[in-house]
Parts: structure tokens; C-alpha cells; sequence
């Protein structure tokens, strides 16, 4: 069976909304983090924390003053050496600073923290349904014949041959598979790769489908993370865009099958210190984002082209007692 769209979409849809809200957004790549001082509006950058991911003009700096841009370099171009910003202020000691919020999927084994101190993680933690499932059959017939792992399809009749499907036929392997279609018109007449070798003469094929559409709530905790209180300025922010029609049209706009994952709200953040491998306690603010998702799953189903109907007699198959 196959399912889509997956937990994983309704993340990675989060994620770039997450990634265009918050501090460092869109279009700015992952954000840097380096060990900086600062005198009056120049940025004084000893080491770049991130090799591979460099200072980016226009980048707001965290850990310096509310507001803070990167308006020009001076004799830094994406690593060590003085930049130019946008408003003057004094750090006479070395403090890590990040040219934006990190992203993060949560509960990976093992995993240290990021770098960048100023880092959102995503959860999943619960996943209910809406309604019944509503069920939709689809057959595909073709004529068609197999050579190895090639399906040459001479013609379509009903429906159209996706990846995923499974092939039916009176002498096809149980368990045939579509894998992806190699020449022809899509859908339609061509070859295509399948799972395993075997020979089929040309005949009527089968490849139909039944969906199980549920219509569900998928609920990611975000937890905001900083060396200070913006983690509940963060948090603020993704609460107030989720909660508005700006959000809804974010999420319409990304890329299928992103786009299939639709907001509903996120709740009202709440402060939960967190403790850290170093037993240490920091600032963290949570709130549960709600998201919906219509999950359909892809069931293989083998059709029937002609019913052969008989009489039978049933008093004589089961005579009374």
C-alpha cells in the first residue's frame, strides 16, 4: 500500500513556513553562526561556527540589539573580518551570534543540538481523524506484454498506468510492481520498469487501484529555542501567522505535494525550560501547531472484465433439515 501524502510532507510544509516567518527567512539558505564583538555599528566577526554557510549581507544579526542588519562588508565577505550594521551598539566580549533561526526535525537519536543557539525543533505528536474514510475505485485495463523487467504496453482501454500499481493478469507474478515508466506517452502506451523478471505474452493486463481517503489533523509541537526570551517572540510569531488567512494562503502557495497540507490554527505558547545535555537549563517556549491533511492510501485491486451468472437450487444445495 502506499500513502500519501506522508507524515514527512506535513513537516517539510511547516518547515519552509516556519523558515519564512521567523528571523533569517526566506531565500537566505541556512543561517550562519559565528563568535563576534561589536563597536558602534561595526561587527567584528572572530570565527565563522559554520564552515559552508557564510555571512550574507542583508542577514539580521541574533544576539546583538532587536533589529540589527547587515547592511555592507568591510574586510569580511562571508567569514572572519568587520562588517557594517545597521545600528550602533557596544559587545566588547566574544558572543556567538546567528544571521537567523535554525529549523530542526526533533527526536533524532543521538543528535547534538545545532550550533545556533536560536533553533526551532519539530515534533509530531498525535494524528486524528476528521470523518470516515471515503473510498474511491479506479481500474486500469491495457493490453500489454512483459520480457524480463520491461512492461511494453501497446494500449490503454480504461484508466492510466502510474508508479506504485500493481500488475495483474492470469500469468503475471503476484506482487508485480509499476517502478517507473521508461518511454511513451504518460500514463498510456510505452514501457515501463517493473519489480520482477519474468515473461508474459500479450494480453489484456489489469493495474486497478482503490483509495482510502481520511481526512485527519496532523499536530507538530515547535519548540523555540534561544539563549534568550526571543524563543517567545518566535513562538509569537508562528502563533499569529497560523491563526490568519496569511498562513492558509503560505501553505496554498508551496510546491505539490506541500501544498496539500492546510493550517488550521496553532495554539497560545507557553514557557517549558528545558534541560540540556549539560544539565543546564534554558529558555524554551512551545506550542502545538495544527495542520490538516487529506491521507490517502493506495490499496492494489484486481477487477473483474465479465461475470459468468448461474441458477442454483437452493433448497437442493441446502436441503432443508
Amino acid at each position: 500500500m502506499i500513502i500519501s501524502p506522508t507524515q514527512s510532507t506535513a513537516q517539510a510544509a511547516l518547515a519552509a513556513f516556519l523558515k519564512a516567518v521567523l528571523p533569517g527567512a526566506a531565500g537566505s539558505g541556512a543561517p550562519a553562526v559565528f563568535s563576534a564583538m561589536i563597536s558602534g555599528t561595526t561587527l567584528d566577526v572572530a570565527t565563522l561556527l559554520t564552515p559552508g554557510v557564510p555571512i550574507a549581507l542583508n542577514s539580521p544579526v541574533l544576539g546583538a540589539a532587536p533589529g540589527t542588519v547587515i547592511t555592507a562588508f568591510g574586510t569580511g565577505s562571508g567569514g572572519s573580518g568587520t562588517y557594517t550594521i545597521s545600528l550602533s551598539q557596544n559587545a566588547a566580549n566574544l558572543t556567538t551570534m546567528a544571521t537567523g533561526v535554525s529549523v530542526v526535525a526533533g527526536q533524532q537519536n543521538r543528535a547534538p543540538e545545532p550550533v545556533n543557539p536560536w533553533f526551532a525543533v519539530m515534533t509530531p505528536i498525535r494524528f486524528g481523524r476528521f470523518s470516515t474514510n471515503v473510498d474511491a475505485s479506479v481500474d486500469t485495463k491495457f493490453t500489454g506484454s512483459i520480457s524480463g523487467t520491461t512492461l511494453m504496453v501497446a494500449s490503454v482501454e480504461t484508466g492510466a498506468l502510474a508508479a506504485g500499481a500493481t500488475v495483474f493478469g492470469p500469468t503475471v507474478v503476484s506482487g508485480t510492481v509499476i517502478y517507473r515508466q521508461l518511454t511513451g506517452t504518460p500514463g498510456g502506451a510505452g514501457t515501463y520498469l517493473i519489480s520482477g523478471s519474468q515473461s508474459v505474452g500479450s494480453g489484456t493486463l489489469s493495474a486497478g487501484q482503490t483509495t482510502l481517503t481520511q481526512n485527519a489533523e496532523c499536530v507538530i509541537q515547535c519548540d523555540c529555542h534561544a539563549p534568550d526570551t526571543t524563543g517567545g517572540d518566535f513562538a509569537q510569531i508562528i502563533s499569529t501567522a497560523l491563526r490568519d488567512p496569511f498562513g492558509v494562503d503560505f501553505f496554498a502557495a508551496l510546491p505539490a505535494p506541500l501544498n496539500g497540507v492546510i493550517p488550521l490554527h496553532a495554539d497560545d505558547p507557553r514557557q517549558a525550560p528545558f534541560i540540556n545535555d549539560s544539565n543546564q537549563f534554558e529558555f524554551r517556549w512551545t506550542l502545538d501547531v495544527h495542520l490538516e491533511v487529506e491521507q490517502t492510501v493506495s490499496a492494489p485491486t484486481e477487477y473483474a472484465d465479465a461475470v459468468a451468472v448461474t441458477l442454483a437450487s437452493v433448497e437442493a444445495l441446502y436441503p432443508p433439515s
